[in-house]
């Protein structure tokens, strides 16, 4: 099978037979707890499955989206990720060892306070996590998306970043240090 979508299955529980399927994604099922047979899967959507609480065996997986999974505390295994988008996981609290990805985006992830280890990231999108404050590492990143972040109120060394978008950031007052952006959307 090259590509297979699962939606509302509350009774599957085993997915280790999935694991030479090229693009999988496994919306609302409650049950699956083990995805360690998933790693060579090409991409990878984990929608909704509260039940998985381990994803270190994905860390070969080339594009992976992990949404709304509140079970998922650990994402230090996906360092090799190519592609990564984590949406509504409020437990994660740690993306330290997630500054390889080339395109990472974080959205809805109230936990994460510190993305200073993201600054080799090629593309970067910081959408609605209220509890990130320090963004002066991420000067070196190419593309930057940052909406909705209201704990960022300063922004003055990302005037080295190549695509510069801020939307909906109450608190940055003072963007004068972005002049020497190449695109600029604010």
């Amino acid at each position: 099978v090259h590509s297979l979508n699962i939606y509302g299955c509350a009774n599957i529980t085993d997915v280790s037979a999935l694991g030479s399927v090229h693009s999988l994604e496994l919306h609302y099922c409650p049950n699956i707890t083990d995805v360690s047979a998933l790693g060579s899967v090409h991409s990878l959507i984990l929608n909704d499955c509260n039940g998985i609480t381990d994803i270190s065996a994905l860390g070969s997986v080339h594009s992976l989206q992990i949404w709304w999974c509140p079970n998922i505390t650990d994402v230090s295994a996906l360092g090799s990720v190519h592609s990564l988008n984590i949406c509504g996981c409020p437990n994660i609290k740690d993306v330290s060892a997630l500054g390889s990805v080339h395109s990472l985006i974080l959205k809805y992830c109230d936990g994460i306070k510190d993305v200073s280890a993201l600054g080799s990231v090629h593309s970067l999108e910081l959408i609605d996590c209220p509890n990130i404050t320090d963004v002066s590492a991420l000067g070196s990143v190419h593309s930057l998306k940052i909406w909705l972040c209201n704990g960022i109120t300063d922004v003055s060394a990302l005037g080295s970043v190549h695509s510069l978008n801020i939307y909906g950031c109450a608190n940055i007052t003072d963007v004068s240090a972005l002049g020497s952006v190449h695109s600029l959307i604010l």
